[in-house]
């Protein structure tokens, strides 16, 4: 996966997918575009020595994934199955099982209003 990395505002690192990320599952496929921007994984830092700090290599491609599928509100898809996606991209990434489903209960305790905000496609 090829990134540019930037600093994009006060919270940190933004980053910028600079090809094409494709992700098959449950017989949908999910297309990131080209110039779609991710904060990483939006673990606070108190919490980085526990889960992973955002931009964990590990972690950057399910982020990325479930930025997207938060931000577009892709048509068929719940934000349960954001969340599960999102587990299982960080499973496949490496991290490991207690930290990746550390990251997953994050976003499903704390996702719901960044859900709401994303655009209807």
């Amino acid at each position: 996966m090829l990134i540019d990395v930037h600093q994009a505002d006060e919270q940190g690192n933004v980053f910028t997918l600079r090809e094409e990320l494709f992700v098959y599952w449950n017989g949908r496929i999910v297309v990131v575009p080209v110039g779609f921007e991710s904060d990483g994984a939006s673990v606070p830092r108190f919490f980085w020595r526990v889960v992973f700090p955002p931009g964990d290599t590990k972690a950057l491609r399910a982020a990325f994934v479930h930025d997207y599928l938060y931000r577009k509100y892709l048509e068929g898809w719940t934000r349960a199955e954001a969340d599960e996606l999102f587990l299982k991209l960080l499973l496949a990434g490496g991290v490991p099982a207690f930290r990746a489903v550390l990251a997953w209960l994050g976003v499903r305790l704390g996702g719901a209003k960044a859900w709401k905000e994303g655009t209807h496609e």
